[in-house]
């Protein structure tokens, strides 16, 4: 497992390398937390930090987008996230409903950005998948557990413990348990174990 520090050094350099920092440097520190709690999981399953170095930076990437986009500072548009001061504002129209969907036994996770190289977006999403996968054949051994509800609600969709929770009618407790039996048993697996 990396040392805490190792950790925090990773997900700092990552951020002040990212093209969003530069103008948004009084964020640094929700950026770097965001970050970090978004690549616990992934930082427990893995003592060997270059494994994780393409993962992590893609994490921090997201995270950035989504402090900005919390904190009002960008907006997603038909061409991207833009700066909010840049965003023409057009006439007002309902938003169509959300439609929730459930998770298959198996899915892929893919995370586009045209700037990394093709090396760079064949081992993010060949990493991506791999845990995807772990998950999957983790939630077939117990099903019970709800592994995949969890991962899917915590780390595809967002959703804070409590959320969680409330959504799948256990205690906070329970998540917490739950969350951190299913990083040792992704670990497990990425190291060649099963469970």
């Amino acid at each position: 497992m990396l040392l805490l520090e190792e950790q925090r050094s990773l997900i700092e350099k990552f951020v002040r390398s990212n093209k969003n920092f530069k103008g948004n440097e009084d964020l640094f520190e929700d950026f770097c937390s965001e970050a970090f709690q978004k690549s616990y999981m992934i930082f427990n399953s893995s003592s060997n930090i270059n494994k994780i170095e393409s993962y992590v930076s893609k994490v921090v990437h997201t995270s950035i987008l989504s402090v900005l986009k919390d904190s009002g500072r960008i907006r997603r548009t038909s061409e991207g996230f833009v700066p909010t001061g840049e965003i023409k504002v057009p006439e007002f129209t309902a938003p169509a409903p959300l439609k929730s969907e459930p998770l298959a036994p198996s899915f892929i996770l893919d995370f586009p950005d045209p700037k990394e190289t093709v090396e760079e977006i064949i081992i993010t999403k060949d990493c991506l998948q791999r845990i995807a996968d772990a998950v999957c054949v983790i939630h077939k051994e117990v099903p019970s557990k709800l592994f995949l509800d969890l991962f899917r609600l915590r780390y595809i969709d967002g959703y804070k413990q409590s959320q969680i929770a409330e959504n799948l009618n256990i205690s906070q407790s329970e998540v917490s348990k739950r969350l951190l039996q299913l990083s040792k048993l992704i670990s497990n697996f990425l190291d060649g174990g099963k469970s």
